[in-house]
C-alpha cells in the first residue's frame, strides 16, 4: 500500500503507434519492454512496475524509495522519445507519461491512479512527452466527457446561429452580420468556446458547423436582405476542422447556388493561426472558397501570427484586428503603432479592415483616421437571434 505521498506514473509507449507501423506490432512490443527494462526500472529500482497492456505500464513509488527523486526529474528530462538498443540495432520509440505526485494531489492509491490516467490523457491530447496531475484534472476530463455524452445526444434543433451587427464606419449603418453558433440546452444557452474544442475532439464539429452554416447563408437570402438591403453580408466562422472538410466547398457552393446569392456576400472567417502552413487541405478550402467568389477575411488578427504572409500567399481580402489591440487603442502608444502599421499595410494591398470588440465611442476617431471600413462590437449590439435586428 502506497502512501499518501507516493507517486504515480501512467506510461504509455508508442502512443502514435508509429513504431508498430514502422517495426511491426510484436517487434514494438519487445522494444517497448526492452525501454522498460533498460531505462526505466534501473531509474528507479525499487518501483513497483504494473502491466496494463502490451505497450502500457504505471510505475507506483513512495518518497522513500530508492531512486523516486531521479525518475520524476527523468520524466521532465529524458523520457519523452527514446531510443533503445537490442545490440545490433536501435529503435525509435515515443513516450508519453502523466504523474500523479501524492504530496500534491494528498490523494490515496486509488486516486493516485486515475490522476495519473487523467494526466496521461491530457498529454496525449497535447502531444507533449509528459504532464504532471492537478487537483482539478480528473473533474475537468470527467466534465468533458459529460459534455461529449450531451453533445452526441443533441439533434439539429438544438443548435441555431446568432447574430452580431457589423457596421460601416461612414456612417455606422449596419451593413452586415457575424454568425455565431449557439448550442441551446437545459442549463442555458452555451456559446462556441463551452463545446468546440470537445465537439472538434469527437468528430463532431463539422456536421453542425454544416448546419449553422446552412441557416446563416438562407437568413442573408430572406430576413437580413430584406432587413439591410442588397449588399448586406453574412460571416461565417470556421475552425480549422471544418476547414479540413474536403466537401465543404461544394457544400457551401450548392447553398449559394440554391438561395441565389452574391458569393461576395458570403464572408469567410478564418483565425489567422488556422491557415499559416500553405499547401494544406485548410489553405486549399480557403482558395476553393475565394474561387467561388466568397470574401475571405482573417479574424483575430494581432492575436497570433502576422498577417504578411496571408496577404502574400492566400486570397485575403478583409482583415478583422482583434479586440486586444482596439481596447488600448486610445491609451497605448505600442499597439496604436501596431494598429497603424497594420492599417498602413491594408491601404498599400488594397484589403478592407475591420476592428473588433467596439465597447465605446471613445476608439471610433482613431479607427475613422486610421482608415477602418467596418466595425463590430457591444456598442453597436450583442450577438442575438436575428429576430431581434429584424423584428421578424
Amino acid at each position: 500500500m502506497l502512501n499518501r505521498d507516493a507517486t504515480v506514473i501512467a506510461v504509455s509507449v508508442d502512443p502514435y503507434h508509429r513504431a508498430v507501423v514502422a517495426y511491426g506490432h510484436q517487434a514494438a512490443v519487445s522494444i517497448a519492454e526492452r525501454f522498460v527494462e533498460q531505462v526505466l526500472k534501473p531509474i528507479s529500482p525499487r518501483a513497483r512496475f504494473e502491466r496494463r497492456s502490451d505497450l502500457q505500464w504505471l510505475i507506483s513509488l513512495s518518497v522513500d524509495d530508492g531512486g523516486h527523486d531521479a525518475l520524476i526529474d527523468a520524466t521532465r528530462r529524458k523520457l519523452g522519445a527514446h531510443t533503445v538498443s537490442d545490440g545490433d540495432r536501435s529503435a525509435f520509440l515515443d513516450v508519453c507519461m502523466g504523474v500523479a505526485i501524492g504530496a500534491d494531489l494528498r490523494a490515496d492509491e486509488a486516486d493516485l491512479v486515475r490522476h495519473a490516467d487523467a494526466a496521461l490523457c491530457v498529454a496525449l491530447t497535447r502531444r507533449v512527452h509528459v504532464e504532471f496531475a492537478h487537483p482539478s484534472m480528473v473533474r475537468q476530463i470527467s466534465a468533458e466527457v459529460d459534455l461529449a455524452a450531451w453533445l452526441t445526444r443533441s439533434v439539429e434543433r438544438d443548435f441555431s446561429v446568432f447574430y452580431q451587427p457589423i457596421v460601416a464606419m461612414a456612417d455606422r449603418r449596419v451593413v452586415g452580420y457575424e454568425s455565431l453558433l449557439r448550442w441551446h440546452t437545459e442549463s442555458g444557452v452555451l456559446a462556441p468556446d463551452a463545446f468546440l474544442a470537445v465537439a472538434e475532439g469527437i468528430s463532431l464539429l463539422a456536421p453542425i458547423g454544416r448546419h449553422a452554416i446552412g441557416e446563416a447563408i438562407r437568413d442573408l437570402a430572406t430576413d437580413i436582405t430584406e432587413t439591410a438591403g442588397d449588399e448586406a453580408f453574412v460571416s461565417l466562422n470556421l475552425s480549422g476542422q471544418q476547414l479540413s472538410d474536403e466537401g465543404l466547398v461544394c457544400y457551401i457552393d450548392g447553398l449559394i447556388r440554391d438561395h441565389r446569392v452574391d458569393p461576395a456576400r458570403v464572408w469567410i472567417e478564418v483565425r489567422e493561426d488556422q491557415v499559416v502552413r500553405l499547401e494544406t487541405s485548410a489553405a486549399r478550402t480557403v482558395n476553393g472558397l475565394h474561387d467561388l467568389g466568397c470574401t475571405i477575411c482573417v479574424d483575430d488578427l494581432g492575436a497570433g501570427f502576422s498577417a504578411l504572409r496571408y496577404v502574400r500567399d492566400l486570397p485575403v481580402d478583409v482583415l478583422k484586428v482583434d479586440r486586444t489591440l482596439i481596447a488600448q487603442l486610445v491609451h497605448s502608444h505600442s499597439d496604436r503603432a501596431v494598429v497603424r502599421a497594420i492599417s498602413e499595410m491594408a491601404a498599400a494591398t488594397g484589403l478592407r479592415m475591420v476592428a473588433e470588440g467596439i465597447e465605446s465611442d471613445d476608439v471610433l476617431e482613431v479607427l475613422t483616421e486610421f482608415g477602418f471600413d467596418y466595425a463590430q462590437g457591444f456598442f453597436f449590439g450583442r450577438p442575438e437571434p436575428l429576430a431581434t435586428w429584424t423584428g421578424r
